[in-house]
């Protein structure tokens, strides 16, 4: 059995951001810095199996009249999670 099982977790550590994500969440409308994390903090991780520690996180929101897909790549490390990488998936 994988020794991580994609669940909903809850993460109270700190979380960082590289500077794609910062300048992603300047050009979205419904993304917001409290949103991006509500989403590491309480969402669903799945590990990417391209990276040691890294995992992805899909969030589903509605942007204007559709739903849209958001995918948030993550790393977590020991001391914090890093958000390195966000994506919308249409």
């Amino acid at each position: 059995m994988p020794p991580f099982q994609p669940h909903r977790r809850l993460y109270g550590g700190q979380i960082n951001y590289d500077s794609q994500p910062r300048k992603w969440m300047r050009t979205h409308n419904f993304a917001s810095r409290d949103w991006v994390e509500s989403q590491v903090r309480y969402g669903e991780w799945i590990r990417d199996r391209n990276s040691q520690n890294g995992f992805l996180i899909y969030a589903t929101n509605i942007d204007g009249t559709k739903p849209v897909t958001v995918l948030i790549k993550i790393a977590f490390f020991e001391t914090h999670v890093l958000v390195y990488h966000i994506h919308l998936l249409r």
